[in-house]
């Protein structure tokens, strides 16, 4: 894995939590979602008839990859409805590494060392840290389940969509074919569910929209690195946006003590790391 391929998957890290954190500014969970899949539909609407369509060895992995990236965004919908986001998130994407790990143990065969298996634990730890919160209540603890259901989303259109770029040897085509299908599934949703109304005004409208193409900019960016290096250690060094997103809540959504939310961050990032080395 080249110095160039780390800096690409870091720096997608950073872009996704930023996303994310622009969907959560926006207290309307379902229009900031619904803009999101719009910034992205424009763009591979418009990009698709340059780029070209996928292998159709590829399209099988396409389909089961949009069904889990729009069940992705319903959970995550859910969790940022009920929980902090330096909470949610870090719950989320530390998920993922573990049970990415897993299945590229199953379908890719790669293993991990015992320092990997001891950057698992280490994760694990840093989990239940942060969804530990005293006098949470139930809605916290509904807030922490829908999390820890984005994180197996998360792992599971991982290892689909790494399988499916191999497959298709073409990172651009594969995401814009992946992105354009699950921006118009979603939008059919929206317009189905609530017709008239969901259209938070222009300001609002702008921040859900370039989220959108913050999204996909950071996922076309692991997609390339796919190609490069084994899905474990791509998805571990994108997950140090578990980081980001700590200090983002804190500072930005003021969310708590920075020292409470950091130091569990602190925790998944250093399993991660640990399990990207082993």
């Amino acid at each position: 894995m080249n110095f160039t391929v780390v800096l690409v998957v870091l720096g997608a890290g950073l872009v996704h939590a930023l996303w994310n954190a622009m969907a959560k500014s926006l207290h309307d969970q379902f229009a900031s979602f619904a803009l999101l899949n719009m910034g992205v539909a424009l763009v591979c609407w418009i990009s698709w008839p340059f780029v070209g369509v996928v292998k159709s060895a590829a399209l099988v992995y396409v389909f089961f990859s949009v069904l889990c990236h729009v069940g992705y965004e319903l959970f995550l919908m859910g969790a940022y409805r009920r929980t902090d986001f330096s909470q949610s998130y870090p719950i989320a994407r530390g998920m993922a590494p573990l049970l990415v790990s897993i299945g590229g143990l199953i379908f890719a065969n790669e293993h991990l060392s015992a320092q990997g298996l001891f950057g698992v634990i280490v994760i694990v730890v840093g989990i239940v840290s942060l969804a530990y919160r005293r006098g949470g209540g139930v809605g916290h603890a509904q807030g922490v389940m829908w999390a820890l259901a984005t994180g197996v989303a998360i792992a599971v259109y991982t290892v689909i969509d790494g399988l499916g770029v191999r497959a298709s040897g073409d990172a651009f085509r594969y995401a814009l074919t992946l992105f354009s299908l699950q921006s118009a599934l979603w939008l059919i949703g929206v317009v189905a569910r609530q017709p008239r109304g969901w259209w938070p005004g222009s300001r609002r409208a702008t921040i859900g929209m370039c989220g959108g193409l913050l999204s996909m900019i950071g996922y076309i960016a692991v997609l390339w690195a796919q190609l490069r290096a084994p899905l474990g250690v791509v998805s571990a060094l994108r997950e140090t946006g578990v980081l980001w997103a700590a200090l983002i809540g804190v500072l930005l959504f003021r969310e708590g003590r920075l020292r409470r939310v950091l130091a569990p961050a602190l925790l998944v990032v250093g399993g991660i790391a640990l399990l990207s080395l082993g």
